[in-house]
């Protein structure tokens, strides 16, 4: 328990630092450094490499996640699943070769007069899909061999780290721009890299085969998980990165890079959310396996009230706060208002489903989860088609909203149905209402010129204004604890 509770600790530090500097870089540096049509090109590079990245991991990392405690044999090398693991990457990015070479003419010919910036720089698709690829695979091989935190590091800090050494010697004039395209290139590719020569060190890679230990039902059972596999990795990184592959397609890297900054102060709202799910899946799994569904009630509603405080919180200032928001990025962003409030909008929904998704995917139900992830991207394609032609990055957005706050929703009737579990109560409406209150409050306190008093004069009311209301009235009874706890230590109750 010590370990887990260590790497619980120090992957959530790595995540939040990694936040905090994504936002310093993504919201505040790179509109004022690069164009949007650079912009654009680097969300491109990662949007496509990571659906063919994951693609050509021929969803082995649910695999792994799953099968690999029956190899588990240190003086064995693991029976050969290194072997299996690195042949299977090698065989999927194989596939994806073939197909980008199929696309590549398309690619260029669609791209050459809107976007000659993908074209210039195309070839860096293919290494990046290799060496993600392969960090995919890595990562949930070493996670298994009870290091979570590395991988964390990697893909949450390094990136983001890394970027902003580039942005800060691009800025100064040491690199110029197809110099920092290289860079930015050999940081995604890195993580890789590291996590391969960190399992040699530890004697963790050892390429030996041994496929004589793979039994017909274990062979069975791993077609299946990788199938499934296939599905649910291929969604989950689709939802995240077709908006940015539509946009482009139907429009260019500039309208992209600037849907790509706005969209990132939509998504802000989820991270209270992101930290909740990788903490409650485990207790979760444990409460299932003992039918425990009191235990698991209570963690939906609790995690579904706390959530939508937080994320409505959050919501709240973002909304009541654009004009400022838009004083900190450069004119040329302006248009981007809508793109905020619907992304913002639709994770406020996600967020108050709470653990939904981990109570699915931990139950024996697990497999509807990923079907639900497949009819999910076959909506949001649909929605993108419809509206992204219609009105642009809005489109995108509103895209966004009908699909993923329908989807969640449609897991909350799901369990309510299926599973007599429902999040949702009476306080839940109070804790709107209050939240309406703190909005119009926050709407019209006049704007002040100077932003930065703006900000913290507006930020300041709704927020001692939200928080008091939800602890006199007494919303969520964590928060009454935590606040309680906080006025003993500064003495203001006993």
């Amino acid at each position: 328990m010590g370990v887990i509770k260590r790497q619980t600790i120090r992957g959530s530090v790595y995540s939040y630092l990694g936040v905090l500097v994504g936002f310093f870089t993504t919201a505040l540096i790179m509109p004022r450094l690069m164009t949007q049509e650079q912009i654009g090109l680097t969300n491109i590079l990662v949007a496509v490499s990571a659906i063919y990245s994951q693609f050509s991991t021929l969803g082995f990392t649910k695999v792994i996640e799953r099968l690999f405690s029956y190899f588990r044999d240190k003086d064995k090398h693991h029976n050969g699943f290194v072997f299996i693991t690195v042949a299977v990457g090698m065989v999927g990015f194989a596939l994806s070769l073939i197909s980008f070479f199929i696309l590549k003419p398309y690619l260029i010919e669609s791209n050459i007069q809107k976007s000659p910036l993908l074209v210039e720089y195309i070839w860096y698709l293919l290494p990046l899909i290799f060496f993600r690829m392969f960090f995919l695979l890595l990562d949930s091989y070493n996670k298994m061999l009870f290091d979570a935190t590395t991988g964390t590091f990697l893909s949450d800090l390094f990136y983001r780290l890394g970027n902003l050494a580039l942005l800060i010697a691009f800025y100064f004039n040491l690199i110029n721009f197809p110099q920092f395209v290289f860079g930015y290139v050999f940081v995604l590719c890195f993580p890789a890299i590291y996590l391969a020569g960190l399992l040699i060190y530890r004697k963790q890679f050892n390429l030996k085969p041994n496929l004589e230990f793979i039994q017909p039902p274990m062979r069975k059972e791993m077609i299946s998980l990788s199938v499934f596999g296939i599905i649910g990795g291929l969604s989950s990184v689709a939802l995240l990165n077709i908006d940015t592959i539509m946009l482009n397609e139907y429009y260019n890297l500039s309208m992209t890079g600037v849907y790509s900054i706005s969209f990132f102060f939509g998504t802000i709202i989820l991270i209270p959310n992101k930290a909740l799910g990788k903490i409650s899946s485990t207790i979760i799994a444990d409460a299932w396996m003992t039918n425990d569904i009191k235990t698991i009630d209570d963690i939906y509603y609790k995690s579904s009230i706390n959530q939508l405080i937080a994320a409505l919180l959050l919501f709240i200032l973002m909304v009541t706060n654009l004009h400022n928001i838009f004083k900190i990025l450069p004119p040329q962003y302006a248009g981007g208002e809508w793109v905020i409030i619907l992304i913002a909008l639709s994770n406020l929904i996600v967020a108050s489903t709470g653990v939904s998704v981990q109570i699915i995917g931990t139950s024996r139900k697990y497999k509807i989860q990923t079907y639900s992830m497949g009819v999910l991207v076959v909506l949001v394609v649909i929605f993108y088609m419809i509206f992204i032609p219609l009105w642009g990055m809005v489109g995108a957005a509103l895209g966004s909203l009908l699909s993923v706050s329908g989807a969640s929703l449609l897991r909350v009737f799901y369990l309510r149905r299926n599973m007599n579990l429902f999040p949702y109560r009476k306080i839940h409406l109070k804790c709107i209402a209050i939240g309406i209150l703190a909005f119009v409050v926050g709407k019209i306190i006049p704007v002040i010129d100077n932003f930065i008093i703006d900000l913290f004069v507006r930020c300041s009311a709704i927020s001692i204004l939200f928080v008091g209301l939800n602890y006199l009235f007494r919303i969520s009874d964590d928060l009454n604890l935590m606040a309680n706890k906080f006025l003993k230590q500064i003495r203001i109750i006993k």
